[in-house]
C-alpha cells in the first residue's frame, strides 16, 4: 500500500537550500522560475518555505510558497496566508503524476494550511498545466504572448512591417547589441541594473518590482545557464535593457527598461529582435515576451509585444485563489472595510485577492 507524505520545510538554513536545489533538480532542472535566487526575498512578516511530497519515500512534487503573518492595523492577527513567489510556479509535479496522487498532493497541502492557522492561498501557476486538479477556484488571469524561432524567415516575414522598420532604423542610427549568457561580467548586470531602475523609477513602479543589485549578480553568479543579459549601446552608453531567463528550450523576457531619451532611436526592438536571432542560434525554439497590464485583447502593452508575433498562439496564464478558514478571512475582510456584503467578500474569482489585503481609499 502507498503511503504519502507532504513536509514543510523553512529555507532559512544551509541545509534547507541544499534541500531545496536538489528535490527541483530531482524533478526539473531546466526551469529558471523555480531557481532560489529568483524566489528570494527579504520582505518582513514573511517566510520562504517548499513542501515535498512523496511517496514511499520517492520525492513527487515540489512547492515553493512565502507565509505571510496577517498584520492589521499594525497587531498581528495569529493567523497567516500563503502566496506564491512572484513568476510561474507553484507545484512542480513529476512527469508521470497520476491525478489520484495530484488530489492527495492538495488534500496534504489543504490539511497543513488548516493545522497552521493558514486562512487564504494565492499560486501562480506555471505554463505546464499544473492548475489542474487544483481544491481552489482557477482564474484565467493574462494571455503571454509567445512565439516560435525556430524559423528566421518565417519569423521575419511574420513581423509587422512597422516593426522591421523600426529595427531598420536602429541598425541605421548605429546602436550596438551586446548579449552575455552564462560568465556574465559584473560590469555587464551594472549596466542593466542601472537602466533597470531608472525604468522603474520613472513608471513609479510598486515595491516588488525593486531589488538590490546583489539580487541580480547572486542569481547570475548561481544560474549561469538560466539567464542572458540583453544590452543596446549608443556609443558607449547603455540605453535598453534586458534580463532574460532561459531553459532547455525558451527565452523568457523577464526584466528590463530603455532610457526614455532614447525612444526615437527604438533600441526596444533592436533588443528584442537582436536576442531572438540569439537565441534561435544557440538552439532555442521558442521565445516568451509575457503579457500586458491586464487581462484584455486591447491592452496596449500586450499589443505592443503581440506585434512581434502576431499569427501565434498565445500561452494562458492561471492564477489559483483559495479560502481555507472562511470564518476567520470574513473577520479579517470587516477589520479592513474590504467588501461591501459578505458576497463580495467570498467572489474570490473577480478582483483582488485575498480581500483583507486589498488598499481601501
Amino acid at each position: 500500500m502507498s503511503k504519502s507524505t507532504l513536509e514543510s520545510i523553512s529555507l532559512t538554513t544551509p541545509e534547507a537550500i541544499s534541500n531545496y536545489k536538489h528535490s527541483i533538480s530531482l524533478i526539473d532542472n531546466t526551469n529558471p522560475y523555480y531557481s532560489l535566487e529568483l524566489l528570494n526575498n527579504h520582505l518582513d512578516h514573511q517566510e520562504l518555505n517548499f513542501f515535498t511530497y512523496k511517496i514511499n519515500g520517492a520525492l513527487k512534487a515540489v512547492m515553493p510558497f512565502i507565509q505571510r503573518k496577517i498584520i492589521m492595523h499594525g497587531k498581528e492577527t495569529g493567523y497567516f496566508d500563503v502566496t506564491s513567489p512572484w513568476g510561474y510556479n507553484g507545484p512542480l509535479f513529476d512527469t508521470v503524476m497520476s491525478q489520484e496522487l495530484i488530489e492527495d498532493f492538495w488534500k496534504l497541502v489543504d490539511n497543513w494550511y488548516k493545522e497552521n492557522k493558514v486562512v487564504s492561498e494565492f499560486i501562480r501557476f506555471n505554463f505546464k498545466h499544473n492548475y489542474e486538479g487544483y481544491t481552489g477556484t482557477k482564474v484565467h488571469t493574462l494571455r503571454n504572448v509567445k512565439g516560435n524561432i525556430a524559423d528566421w524567415d518565417n519569423f521575419w516575414s511574420n513581423l509587422k512591417s512597422n516593426t522591421r522598420n523600426q529595427f531598420r532604423k536602429a541598425k541605421k542610427e548605429g546602436l550596438v547589441f551586446e548579449i552575455h549568457y552564462k560568465d556574465i561580467a559584473l560590469e555587464k548586470v551594472k549596466a542593466f541594473y542601472d537602466v533597470y531602475i531608472g525604468t522603474m523609477d520613472r513608471r513609479d513602479a510598486i515595491d516588488s518590482f525593486y531589488h538590490p543589485l546583489e539580487y541580480f549578480t547572486n542569481f547570475a553568479a548561481q544560474n549561469p545557464g538560466k539567464c542572458a543579459v540583453g544590452l543596446v549601446y549608443e556609443g558607449d552608453l547603455p540605453i535598453s535593457c534586458e534580463l532574460f531567463l532561459i531553459s532547455n528550450d525558451t527565452m523568457y523576457s523577464f526584466l528590463g527598461g530603455t532610457s526614455s531619451d532614447h525612444f526615437k532611436l527604438r533600441p526596444n526592438e533592436y533588443l528584442k529582435i537582436n536576442a531572438i536571432e540569439w537565441a534561435r542560434g544557440v538552439g532555442l525554439e521558442y521565445y516568451m515576451i509575457g503579457g500586458g497590464l491586464s487581462n484584455s485583447e486591447t491592452d496596449n502593452l500586450y499589443l505592443y509585444k503581440k506585434k512581434y508575433f502576431p499569427y501565434d498562439d498565445d500561452i494562458h496564464f492561471y492564477t489559483g485563489r483559495k479560502i481555507i478558514d472562511q470564518e476567520a478571512y470574513l473577520k479579517l475582510c470587516e477589520l479592513n472595510s474590504a467588501g461591501s456584503s459578505k458576497m463580495d467578500a467570498l467572489n474570490v474569482a473577480q478582483g483582488f485577492f485575498p480581500k483583507y489585503r486589498e488598499k481601501i481609499g
